[in-house]
């Protein structure tokens, strides 16, 4: 992760694949889409909602810093709230560059544990970037049910389809909280599985070198520490109460973006389905293979928004949703990002 943190070539390598995916993609669909419409319907469009829209994706970014401050603290340790933006921003930024957001968690963890004014120790560091997006997994197979059920009758299209879709989404939630659950509950049978590779004939030299051996025990180590901070978040329950009330509310604000860019474009919908499609879509978005699901989630949202969006808008819609949504916290967090490799140079140097 130190290597990607301050390797320019990787981050613009990554960041240029993104953005060249999400461009040919939305110019696909907007040239497919397009017609002599548009530009009247264009005319109509509220910039009052378009703004409201950056209000809001700066406020959630807000409340994410918060809720990352309030689970540091739940484990005994500090962070201010512009360093926890920092964190939000630049592990939101390696997420978005990475195929399957896979940077988020590991530049959490690096930042967490190198790159702070307090730093985390790294068993700790790992339960905080492990607890942010198992918060957002148990919000959401609370919350997807409950408000699809409870909105069903108002939902026109694809009844079925969304219904199983909720139920897979909730059932798959379920087994990473259980899974999550067993690993924290249960850490020796981690450390046994490590001993066992150890002992096979084939990888008893290898573990037998010095570096590799200690590796070996500071793993070990780092289990221990990720199964003691585990209890330290227990014990401070209030600190965990708030993180999910932060969580409510980052992912209701995040959501509330597509219809106001709907109310923008003069569109009427039917908010439950909006919401219901966008739990849905959200969930399933990391699982995409490209970098920070470019090209799929645009495609994803087009062809989930076209019941609600006419044919000639469509295009239009998407790529003002994804700009807002995506594209500029990345550009964000590339400024971010940046700004801290210099600064870390600038500390070598020093030295």
């Amino acid at each position: 992760m130190n290597e990607l943190i301050l390797d320019k070539k990787r981050i613009f390598k990554g960041l240029i694949i993104s953005l060249v995916i999400g461009i040919i993609t939305f110019l696909f669909i907007t040239f497919v889409t397009t017609n002599q419409n548009v530009l009247t319907s264009l005319s109509y469009v509220n910039k009052k909602y378009l703004f409201l829209s950056f209000i809001l994706i700066v406020f959630s970014a807000i409340i994410a810093a918060l809720r990352i401050k309030t689970i540091v603290e739940a484990v005994n340790e500090k962070i201010t709230f512009v360093e926890a933006l920092k964190v939000h921003y630049i592990s939101n930024f390696a997420g978005s560059i990475t195929p399957f957001f896979s940077g988020t968690l590991p530049a959490q963890m690096y930042l967490f544990n190198k790159n702070l004014k307090y730093k985390i120790p790294l068993g700790k560091a790992t339960m905080i970037a492990t607890v942010i997006p198992l918060l957002k997994t148990l919000v959401f197979s609370i919350t997807t049910p409950i408000v699809f059920f409870f909105f069903s009758k108002t939902i026109t299209s694809y009844v079925t389809f969304s219904a199983i879709l909720v139920i897979l989404v909730t059932l798959f939630s379920l087994l990473l909280i259980y899974l999550f659950i067993l690993v924290v509950r249960h850490p020796e049978r981690m450390i046994k599985i490590i001993f066992r590779i150890k002992q096979f004939p084939c990888l008893s030299n290898f573990f037998k070198k010095e570096k590799v051996s200690s590796l070996t025990e500071k793993i070990i180590f780092e289990i221990r520490k990720f199964h003691k901070s585990f209890y330290l978040i227990k014990e401070n329950w209030v600190k965990l109460l708030l993180a999910t009330l932060y969580t409510i509310i980052f992912w209701g604000t995040f959501f509330l973006i597509a219809p106001l860019l709907l109310w923008g474009f003069n569109l009427k919908f039917n908010f439950s389905q909006v919401l219901i499609t966008q739990i849905i879509f959200y969930f399933i978005l990391p699982f995409m293979p490209t970098p920070g699901g470019s090209g799929t989630a645009e495609l994803g949202f087009a062809t989930l928004f076209s019941l609600f969006v006419p044919y000639h808008l469509l295009g239009l819609f998407v790529g003002a949703w994804r700009f807002i949504v995506f594209y500029f916290n990345l550009f964000i967090g590339a400024i971010v990002l940046l700004l801290e490799i210099k600064k870390l140079k600038n500390k070598r140097n020093k030295k």
